[in-house]
């Protein structure tokens, strides 16, 4: 009787069965299983181990097959198939017919169903030469090494106590692999390790003879010797089973830069790599990849050199593909396995829709709302996925940082449809996008007021006005302002307050002291208009200012010196008065500097005494009073520099020089004023002969701010009254335009006392009358026009020497015609029109605004015609 336990491998392949036979049994099977080929002659014997007076019996599977009377009960039992057939397959045991179950001997039969050397469905396939006993597969016509043995062909022997497929798994008894029984799968059946045999495994193999069983004899040849584990070990430079092939022996194949584990997204092509060594190279049809549920796949692809690649793929990979992965190459010098870890993750996807913060008439600010979502992370990207509802146009995308973006230069009016699209690393880590949500534009608004101006009016109130509203619309127009103060950390909500559209100007009360205050302004109608860009202001201050600090002097002469300070922000600091006296004197001299910004920073003291030490102390004042009194800082100017003593040779050689100088210089300037005088006259012949008709009383007539304008016609002409320009407060600068007649220059103008670019018309001195006629009447038109803010408008004019001078407001950006032709990217760089995806640098919104200050500005015109 046979007492066994199985152990099996991840593949549910029995691969050991240890045994314990329990005497007294009156028969032994000669071997446990007996395999043989269809057609085969077999023989199953039985060992007599007792003597009976009893027939013996032989059963199959049970059932009663042959008896054989008790005087003729041979000491070997025999049950013999000339030609054996797959039916005959089965378990076949012996006894006395006394006996029972447990005192029988078993031995199965295994019959495959393919003749010798064949495999297949139709057997017609030949199997591969397997040696060491190995079994062909009927199935696979690969061979079933005996344990020990691995290989393609199982001609690569393991060595002592080790087993298995690639000759990992060892026998960890004292005495290795002895009293193993090894069953491996159909149709190989039961043997003992290599190097051992009998029916409990524990006899070792008799000189010569190797192998499971000991079936096998070495009959080395070349010097070589027998190893009953191994079969013949060859003398250096030859092998093969009995050492009959020369040269290197084979080496075993070796698995190497196995990427393991790998993490994949769900949904993309996966192309596993399995490299292989050894000698001979590994061919493709000795690879094949194990997948986590038994598949097998082969290679797609193989390249060679010092090693074998074999790529396989795998078209689209699932998340129940998830497992341990086996790679696996098998050559004639044997076998090796690897396993590796495939983890395949599923791309996240947002639970929810986005949702909508803000709105206006050309932007929306949407909350991604994709805290929580389905599939795998982390989230390494986030997508704002839009388009227009109504329209059939693609998907547009925006990366988003932060929970909330803002989606600018939309359409009015206009609804579009939303989804937010979540990545994870990797290829293919992109989720599908989201639930959809639909949010509209608010319809156009009108844009901010014109003149927008903020200053403080006491220290707890703000005056904010602008320029009167002058639409026609028979909508209710209210004008919306929001404060808020600048250092409020987010702790005080903005402020909002409406006022009737016929208001212009707002008192902004209820302010802390010396706070700085921020506002903006738009104006609503039944949609809600553009905000103004923010203005800022500082309420009065409640204290008296602190004293400028940083004092410092540079650029030190012997008659002057800069001073330089810091003022403190924040305290409504109208001027810096600054003090100085001599060292030792009583009373200072004081300058007061008017502070229109905090950029003035410094001053440059002139009129000092050389060589002397002042003291200077700088005050700041503002609405409250007087700074306290400042440290005094010393200042002391250089010596005076004085011309070195000369002796009397060296002055009288001075003079001769600078003789000779102003006898040269006389000489030049005789000449200079001969052509002068020569060129004036020739001059004064072409005008007059250009002008000898216009000989009349003169065409401009000025007066303290008046010009009349004489006309060919009888009628007396009108005054026309203009804002004067003083000729001192004019700074020209660059040269802008120029005719034949006429010059445009840019200048720095003062008007009521505050410092502008202006552009400045003039005539040249040799323009006729009428031009300057004409000039005078352009000076007439724009003084009658009035102020508008979509024309250039009339700044003042100016009368020096005869000659008029026309200050106009200055286009920075030049005429509309030009800026309009510039931002046309798409002819100017059409390189960066492809960067950028677009056609001009202007937005349909900008354009608009453009068109509507043109027709306004036309509109009044046409008025005042």
């Amino acid at each position: 009787t046979i007492l066994s336990y199985q152990a099996r491998d991840q593949m549910e392949t029995v691969t050991a069965i240890y045994h314990i036979l329990l005497f007294p049994a009156s028969f032994h099977p000669v071997a446990l299983t007996v395999t043989a080929n269809k057609g085969e002659h077999v023989n199953i014997s039985f060992i007599r181990m007792a003597s009976k007076e009893e027939d013996a019996v032989i059963y199959k599977n049970g059932s009663f097959i042959h008896s054989v009377p008790r005087h003729e009960v041979p000491g070997e039992l025999e049950v013999s198939y000339p030609q054996v057939q797959p039916q005959d397959a089965g378990v076949y045991s012996a006894r006395y017919i006394g006996g029972n179950l447990f005192t029988s001997a078993y031995t199965r039969l295994i019959v495959r169903r393919c003749e010798a050397e064949k495999w297949g469905p139709s057997c017609s396939f030949h199997c591969p030469s397997c040696t060491n006993n190995g079994i062909c597969h009927e199935d696979t016509g690969e061979c079933i090494c005996p344990p020990g043995f691995m290989g393609k062909t199982c001609e690569k022997a393991c060595g002592a106590n080790a087993f298995g497929k690639t000759c990992e798994e060892t026998c960890k008894e004292n005495y290795g692999c002895r009293n193993y029984m090894f069953c491996l799968p159909d149709p190989y059946g039961c043997s003992c390790a290599t190097g051992w045999m009998g029916l409990e495994c524990d006899k070792e193999c008799k000189p010569g003879f190797y192998g499971s069983d000991c079936k096998l004899k070495c009959n080395c040849h070349n010097r070589g010797t027998c190893d009953r584990f191994k079969g013949c070990i060859c003398s250096f430079g030859w092998h093969g089973l009995q050492c009959e092939k020369k040269g290197s022996a084979d080496l075993s194949p070796q698995i190497v830069n196995l990427l393991d584990p790998v993490e994949l997204n769900s949904g993309v092509e996966f192309k596993p790599f399995c490299i292989a060594t050894g000698m001979p190279l590994p061919k493709s049809e000795e690879f094949k990849l194990l997948k986590q549920d038994g598949t097998v796949l082969r290679p797609d692809e193989i390249s060679t050199s010092n090693r074998s690649e074999a790529m396989f793929r795998i078209n689209r990979i699932l998340p129940s593909d998830t497992g341990t992965w086996v790679c696996s190459v098998q050559t004639v010098a044997g076998m090796a396995e690897k396993p590796f870890q495939v983890t395949v993750k599923v791309p996240p996807v947002p639970q929810y829709a986005p949702r909508l913060t803000d709105r206006g008439h050309n932007f929306l600010i949407i909350d991604i709302n994709a805290e929580l979502h389905n599939g795998d992370g982390p989230v390494v990207s986030t997508k704002l996925l839009y388009k227009p509802a109504k329209r059939y146009q693609s998907w547009m995308s925006v990366e988003v940082k932060g929970t909330t973006k803002r989606l600018d230069n939309l359409e009015p009016k206009t609804e579009y449809q939303f989804c937010v699209q979540l990545s994870r690393h990797g290829e293919g880590g992109e989720g599908h996008p989201g639930p959809q949500a639909s949010f509209t534009t608010a319809a156009l608004g009108l844009p901010p007021p014109e003149g927008i101006t903020l200053f403080p009016k006491s220290m707890t109130s703000l005056n904010l006005s602008w320029h009167p509203l002058t639409l026609r619309t028979e909508d209710d127009i209210r004008v919306e302002v929001e404060r808020k103060s600048v250092n409020d950390n987010g702790d005080e909500s903005s402020v909002i307050t409406q006022v009737p559209g016929n208001i212009s100007t707002l008192i902004i009360k209820d302010l802390e002291p010396r706070q700085q205050y921020m506002c903006r302004v738009r104006v609503n109608t039944r949609s809600q208009g553009e905000w103004s860009n923010y203005l800022y202001a500082w309420t009065f201050s409640d204290r008296i200012p602190p004293a400028p600090n940083n004092i410092r002097f540079s650029n030190t002469t012997d008659t002057s010196s800069v001073i330089s300070w810091t003022a403190a922000e924040g305290h409504s600091i109208s001027s810096i008065i600054i003090s100085y006296k001599i060292y030792g004197k009583a009373e200072y001299n004081h300058i007061d500097i008017i502070i229109k910004n905090t950029s003035i920073t410094q001053y440059h003291l002139k009129g000092l005494e050389p060589d002397t030490v002042y003291q200077v102390q700088i005050n700041a004042q503002n609405n409250i009073g007087l700074s306290n009194p400042n440290t005094s800082f010393e200042l002391k100017t250089l010596p005076e520099t004085k011309a070195p003593y000369e002796s009397k040779g060296g002055k009288m050689l001075l003079i001769a020089i600078l003789g000779s100088a102003g006898m040269t210089c006389v000489t030049i300037l005789l000449a200079f004023l001969i052509m002068l005088q020569l060129k004036r006259a020739n001059f004064q012949r072409r005008m007059a002969q250009a002008f000898q008709n216009v000989r009349e009383e003169p065409a401009l007539q000025f007066n303290s701010g008046t010009l009349t304008l004489s006309r060919k016609a009888k009628n007396s002409p009108d005054p026309t009254i203009y804002p004067v320009l003083e000729w001192n407060d004019i700074k020209f600068q660059d040269v802008i335009g120029e005719g034949n007649f006429g010059q445009v220059l840019k200048a720095r103008i003062k008007k009521d006392g505050l410092r502008m670019d202006a552009a400045i018309k003039r005539m040249k001195e040799y323009a006729s009358k009428d031009d300057h006629r004409d000039f005078a009447g352009e000076l007439e038109v724009l003084c009658k026009l009035g102020h508008h803010p979509n024309i250039i408008n009339l700044l003042g004019a100016c009368e020096h020497r005869g000659y008029l001078y026309l200050a106009i407001e200055y286009a920075p950006h030049g005429n509309l015609l030009d800026f309009l032709r510039k931002s046309r990217v798409l002819e100017t760089d059409p390189a960066f029109a492809i960067a950028n995806s677009t056609a001009s640098t202007l937005s349909s919104q900008q354009l608009l605004h453009f068109a509507a200050d043109v027709a306004r500005g036309m509109d009044y015109l046409s008025q005042k015609q």
